[in-house]
């Protein structure tokens, strides 16, 4: 059976806490998932590794039904700056920038719904 189990996202990187969560017996609580596995760090793209015990700690009867439901509340609790690079895409292509066309367009669409009317053939 192939694992399918995600190594990173959002900017945490899960490969050293994914064989924990899929040897794991569910449903299980945060309180004793924390009390087996706190000290288990997790790599960030953006900041320091941080510890299960520091994401769970306060948690309690929380009680997670499967790895994918561990995984999103690991994601769910992570600090802000956590993440990867803001505005950072791995989908290829790069950011649109504005053309003179755009720009153009965007000034008509606010005349227009500034109510000014902009076109050349009205009549007096």
């Amino acid at each position: 059976m192939a694992d399918d189990s995600p190594t990173q996202s959002e900017g945490v990187v899960f490969s050293s806490i994914n064989p924990v969560l899929d040897e794991i017996s569910y449903p299980i609580t945060a309180t004793a998932f924390v009390e087996r596995y706190g000290d288990r760090e997790l790599e960030r793209t953006n900041a320091d590794p941080i510890s299960v015990r520091e994401l769970f700690g306060d948690m309690g009867k929380t009680t997670f039904e499967s790895p994918d439901g561990v995984r999103q509340m690991l994601l769910s609790q992570m600090p802000s700056g956590s993440g990867g690079r803001t505005h950072y895409s791995d989908r290829g292509g790069t950011t649109p920038t504005e053309t003179d066309a755009a720009e153009a367009a965007a000034t008509q669409t606010s005349a227009d719904a500034d109510g000014d009317d902009t076109r050349d053939d009205r009549t007096t």
